[in-house]
């Protein structure tokens, strides 16, 4: 399940680090990884709550339920950045629990007001049990960035969410880590360090590559982190091919030339190339059904005819058995040469 992005055009340069790059819809694919990577996102970020949810059973994206829960959101098109899943748990007081998501990309004004309106409005709507994490994938966090305090003349609310901060997450821990959510975290670090630094970023990128095949993840899992890196980690044009040499040289080695498409190809042409492949898949599958109509088409006939065969002998069999007609008058009635006539007769006489 990959989301579309889309990337506006702009005039740039063909320098080796240019600072001018095009927008890039971060949100948009937050929010696919978010839900893709719902289980390993859980264990990686909370691991307590994931202790108590059955991933047995899917959790419900609650998209129609969050349109009308945040209508502004929806109006603005910026949708893509919250989900709100109702998560089956294995036991205890809830059989399911509302958990609400929100990744941060960059530094907005009164986000913690916002998040807290979001709580209430899920409490009116949904009931008590739900829980919010925001990831705050940015490098610039607001003061305080998990909580929302309120506090006029005797009435004070303090609303705390839980939290992951990409800032603080450490390089050595990501790495080790068998998560393949970890290296979305470092996916966002990367990029916060190679702002201006797009050949280190495209060593950083091939890395994250190998790391993922490395791992060995479930290959649907390897292609959605693909395309997550591959349009997050922009690189300029002269940069973007170097970058494709490489790649495609080790992926050559690892015979992954399928998966090396999803690195190199924009979802677009991802499509447009599978869609070409399943044509010709069809395509094929209809010359052969037809080979094969024309194959059983040319039995039948075949087999029409020997019965036709057969059926003119067994006449001609009677015709000598039954009287005395000379042979030149049972070819003629036949349709068949005199000596074939002959033959038959000769082969009754013997028996």
């Amino acid at each position: 399940m990959i989301n579309n992005f889309k990337i506006k055009k702009v005039k740039m340069d063909e320098s080796e680090n240019q600072s001018q790059t095009p927008y890039i819809d971060y949100d948009g694919q937050w929010k696919n990884i978010v839900e893709v990577f719902f289980e390993p996102m859980t264990k990686f970020v909370m691991p307590e709550l994931a202790a108590d949810i059955d991933f047995s059973k899917a959790p419900e994206f609650l998209k129609e339920e969050l349109a009308k829960i945040m209508p502004e959101q929806t109006a603005k098109g910026r949708m893509s950045i919250d989900k709100l899943f109702k998560v089956p748990m294995k036991n205890g007081e809830y059989e399911h629990i509302f958990f609400h998501v929100e990744v941060e990309s960059q530094l907005k004004a009164n986000f913690p007001e916002k998040n807290f309106k979001y709580f209430y409005r899920i409490f009116d709507s949904k009931g008590k049990a739900i829980t919010a994490l925001v990831i705050y994938a940015s490098d610039r966090i607001p003061t305080p960035h998990d909580r929302y305090v309120y506090d006029f003349r005797g009435t004070r609310l303090v609303y705390e969410f839980n939290t992951y901060l990409v800032r603080d997450a450490d390089e050595d821990e990501l790495l080790k880590s068998d998560n393949i959510f970890a290296l979305v975290i470092l996916t966002c670090k990367y990029i916060n360090q190679t702002k201006n630094d797009f050949d280190l970023r495209r060593k950083f990128k091939l890395k994250l590559f190998r790391l993922a095949f490395e791992r060995g993840y479930p290959k649907e899992y390897i292609r959605e982190l693909f395309q997550f890196i591959n349009i997050l980690m922009y690189l300029p044009p002269k940069i973007k091919q170097k970058f494709e040499r490489e790649a495609h040289q080790e992926f050559k080695q690892k015979n992954m030339t399928d998966e090396y498409q999803y690195l190199v190809l924009d979802k677009a042409e991802v499509h447009a190339m599978k869609a070409e492949v399943e044509l010709q898949k069809k395509e094929a599958e209809a010359q052969k059904k037809k080979a094969e109509a024309q194959k059983k088409k040319a039995e039948l006939q075949k087999k029409e005819a020997e019965a036709q065969i057969k059926a003119r002998i067994n006449i001609i069999r009677n015709l000598i058995s039954s009287t005395s007609m000379p042979a030149t008058e049972i070819a003629k009635i036949a349709g068949i040469s005199v000596e074939e006539v002959l033959k038959i007769k000769a082969e009754i006489d013997e028996k």
